[in-house]
Parts: structure tokens; sequence; C-alpha cells
């Protein structure tokens, strides 16, 4: 008997010394409301002298001091605010980012990576459990239709153009933000209704997933295209040439250098192949093509200016879409600068003409537990840029570049190895 209650005392006592430590645990993530204004103040005087000073508006701002100083509003809730505040001014590089190490976060993920397809949205990579889902076009995420949740998710996903929301869902989802949108159910999971390949409709909940810790799959497809790198996003640029289409195509997917293929090899390679064959048509393809640097840009753009004789013998074609941003749209507006008559296919960049670029500043905000960034400096760098703004946008100076031909990527192409925008270039052209 004395044997039991020792045992029942033990646990007992391990029981209230985890309570204790839970309790000791949640007091350390409690931060004071004058801290966390502290923060709030250090976001605006980065505001106040960053890129966006003409656009600041400080009464937001000083409203959420007030909430956070009356008790209204925790640090996660102030978290959300300045998201939402940010997103308000509809520029990719301003942002909050949560530190890894915030624990009012958690770390899990919606367990599907969706890819646009126009107006529709397929599973191209999901957590192995849920691989059979693979192709379905999601319809309702949450109990409601996609647009409705892509408008919720929308005011905590910093996007620029209308274009740039629509493929904003290509970014992986977290749990706490599609919670607080009211897309999950009460018991943890997140109700999504699908259209399978086959056209059998299905609602079915699933588990938010920890990246970290569980393997996913990708859409395997009937058949690969060997003009594409859709699949390898690794490769900053490379060359790939059709002689049958008449083609190069020069994949494009970010503004960055490569130490094992410098630019000016890649470049002298891609001069090298077009004087190999009677080619008739050059396709810069930047349909994911996030940004980079403005050095490596500027490189790239002097290069095609010193051999702006070679390139105008050809059919000069251009890809965006609302992935296209950053120094991806710089490049996009030195290209047609330098290549007036280029036709460009494809969608509305994802980042204004006019877009808030360079490297964005970034400061650490210890009491949030986050990290906020801000953009540099404006994109005004060239005068005539105003007027070729004003003629390709046909109504706002800070939409993105529009497309000459625009045509969306079609789901049934991609699985079986053909590319709409390709294959629009083509007909284009002939």
């Amino acid at each position: 008997m004395k044997k039991s209650l020792s045992i029942f005392a033990l646990l007992l006592l391990l029981v209230l010394a985890f309570g204790v430590a839970s309790c000791k645990k949640a007091d350390a993530q409690k931060v004071q409301p004058e801290k966390l204004c502290y923060d709030i103040q250090k976001i605006q005087l980065d505001m106040e002298y960053s890129a966006l000073k003409d656009l600041y508006d400080p009464e937001p701002f000083e409203q959420l001091k007030a909430d956070v100083m009356a008790g209204k509003i925790d640090r996660k809730e102030c978290i959300f605010h300045l998201k939402e505040i940010f997103c308000s001014y509809h520029v990719v590089h301003l942002r909050l980012a949560v530190a890894q190490d915030n624990h009012d976060f958690s770390s899990g993920i919606f367990p599907f990576v969706l890819m646009c397809f126009g107006d529709d949205y397929h599973i191209i990579t999901a957590a192995k459990k849920y691989e059979k889902y693979l192709g379905s076009k999601v319809l309702e995420i949450g109990g409601v239709p996609i647009e409705e949740s892509l408008k919720r998710l929308s005011k905590y996903i910093p996007y620029e153009t209308p274009s740039g929301l629509k493929h904003s869902f290509e970014r992986g989802l977290t749990y706490d933000t599609m919670e607080h949108v009211g897309l999950t159910e009460k018991n943890g999971k997140i109700k999504v209704k699908l259209q399978k390949q086959n056209g059998a409709v299905e609602t079915y909940s699933c588990k938010p997933v920890v990246a970290s810790k569980t393997k996913f799959s990708a859409l395997p497809l009937k058949k690969e295209n060997p003009m594409l790198t859709v699949q390898d996003r690794s490769v900053n640029y490379g060359i790939k040439a059709s002689k049958e289409k008449g083609t190069v195509y020069v994949h494009f997917n970010r503004v960055i250098g490569n130490p094992d293929y410098l630019v000016t090899v890649f470049f002298n390679d891609l001069l090298t192949e077009l004087g190999s064959d009677p080619y008739d048509t050059v396709v810069f393809d930047l349909r994911y093509n996030g940004g980079g640097m403005d050095d490596f840009e500027i490189l790239l753009s002097h290069l095609l200016y010193d051999n702006k004789a070679v390139f105008e013998k050809y059919n000069l074609a251009l890809i965006t879409t609302g992935r296209t941003a950053s120094a991806a749209c710089w490049f996009t507006n030195d290209f047609l600068r330098i290549f007036p008559k280029t036709v460009i296919f494809g969608e509305e960049t994802g980042e204004a003409i006019f877009n808030y670029t360079d490297i964005p500043l970034t400061n650490e905000l210890k009491n949030l537990q986050c990290d906020f960034a801000f953009p540099h400096q404006i994109d005004d760098r060239v005068d005539e840029l105003y007027k070729r703004a004003a003629k390709v946008t046909h109504s706002d100076i800070h939409r993105g570049t529009m497309p000459d031909v625009e045509v969306h990527e079609k789901f049934e192409d991609f699985v079986n190895g053909e590319d709409t925008i390709y294959n629009a270039i083509y007909d284009y052209f002939n």
C-alpha cells in the first residue's frame, strides 16, 4: 500500500512539476505591451525612411499601438495586424517573416502545393500520405470556393498585381494563417474539395504537416518536355534548342549568377548556338523567375545591348506570368528598351512596372520574434519607362507589364509534355 502511494505521489509531483514548467514556458512567451510597441515604433521609423516614405500612413500603426497598450491584442494578433497593414500597400518587398523560434506559431503547413493554370489550381506536390490526390483540381478549401479562400489569405500574403495574387497560392500555406482566416476545422483538420483527374469529386479532411519531417511526392508527368526546366528550379539559367521548331529557348529562372557557369560563358554559348543553325526565334522564358540581384541584371542587359545587331535578326519573345517579379521585371523593362519589337506572351507580371526593388533591407524585431523587410528604392531610374508604362498597362502605371499575347498554361498540356505558351509562340510567328 505504501509503495502504491509512493508511486502515486511521485506521479503527482511529476504532473505538478510539468504544470509549473509549462506555466513558466507560457509566461516566458508573454511580452509586455511596451516592448511590442517598441518593435512597432522601429517599423514606423523604417517606413519613414524607406522607398515607401511618400505612401507611408502612420495612423494604422498608431491605432495598433493603442490597442496593444489597452491589452486588446497579444503578440500573435499583433503580427497578423502588421501583416494586414503591409499587404494593403501591395508591395512584394514589404513583409513580415515569422522567426522559426517564435513559439506563438506552429510549424504546420498545408500538405499540398498548388500550381496555377489560368484560373484553376491543381495539386502538383503532396505529402506522401496524400499522393493519390496529385493532379487533382482544387475546388474548395475550408468549405469555401477557391476564389474566396484566396481572397481571405491575400490579407496576409504580400502581392502587388492581380496576376501576382493568383500565383501567391503556389507558396506553402501555413496552418496558422489558414486557421486565422477560418479555413480550418475545430479538430485541426483542413477540409478540401477536389476534382480528381478521372472527374470524380471528393471532399477530404487532411491534417497539416511539418515540412522538415514529411516526405513529399511530385506529380508524375505522362510525358516529359525536354525544352522545359520547370522541375529544376536550381538552374538559374540555361539554353535549350529545337531545330525542328527553329527556336532557341533561354531559360531564366533566377537573376543570380552561377559560379559553375559564369554568365559570360552562358552568353557565349547562346551566341554559339544561334550561329550553329538557321534559327528564326529566340524565347526568353521568365515565367518562374521571382527575381534576384540587380548587378547581375545590369550585366546581362549590357551583354544583350553589345550584341544588339545579332539578336535583332530573330523573332524575339518574352514569357512572363504572375510569378515574374523583382529583378526579373527590371530585366523585362531593359529588354524592351533594347528590343522594342519584342512580343510578350503569357500573363501580367507579378510585380508592377514601377516596383519597389533592390535588395530589401531587414530589421530584426526581437520582441515580436519576426524579421521586417522593406524596400530600399523605387525603380524609377529610366525616364523612358514612364512613357512605356502608360502604353503597356493602358490604365494604371502601378500594374505589371502586360502581355501582347495573353495565354495561360493548361494543366492537360502540362501533364502531356506540351507547353501551351510555347505553342502560342509557334503559331504567332508562323
